[in-house]
């Protein structure tokens, strides 16, 4: 059933991958180990952001902290923080949350998480957000917390791969 609901995701059926995704999330949710429920909650707000029910997003995105802080995903995790900034955007709710999260996002993962999405975002992240000083640009930034997207699986491992020109795993900063 994983597979169909990422089947549905490429093929832009969002709101079936939505449907496909919460469904697995209500039967399997207490088979799956901790990484994988984080992944599913995942996939679930980036469907539904995808399906612009960002309310639905932001209802997943919103357990992540509260039940699956200690998972070691979710601190730092910038496809978290990109989805969160996203699902505020979309909703037109709290202006610096939405910066605070694509701050986070740049930070974590680099300007390439960034990729796909609306271009507004990154640029307005960059005129508030200063460079890294060692690099003194965003061009090159890989971002602190990429390795944090190593456990991805179906089609999120798909879109990461898409986004940053390859595939996990991705190498913990230095």
């Amino acid at each position: 059933m994983f597979e169909a609901a990422d089947n549905h995701m490429h093929a832009k059926r969002f709101q079936d991958a939505l449907a496909a995704y919460q469904t697995l999330w209500t039967q399997l949710q207490e088979e799956l180990g901790e990484a994988q429920q984080v992944w599913l909650l995942l996939s679930i707000a980036n469907a539904a952001v995808r399906s612009g029910d960002y309310e639905e997003a932001l209802r997943a995105l919103e357990a992540l902290p509260e039940h699956y802080a200690d998972s070691g995903i979710v601190v730092g995790n910038p496809l978290f923080h990109l989805l969160v900034g996203l699902s505020l955007h979309g909703l037109n709710e709290n202006p610096g949350g939405q910066i605070d999260n694509f701050a986070r996002a740049l930070i974590c993962g680099g300007p390439e998480i960034f990729s796909g999405e609306d271009s507004s975002h990154l640029t307005r992240t960059k005129e508030i957000l200063r460079p890294p000083a060692e690099l003194g640009t965003w061009t090159g930034y890989q971002g602190c917390c990429r390795d944090l997207l190593n456990q991805s699986t179906g089609y999120l491992r798909d879109l990461l791969t898409k986004k940053f020109g390859s595939p996990p795993p991705y190498a913990e900063p230095h």
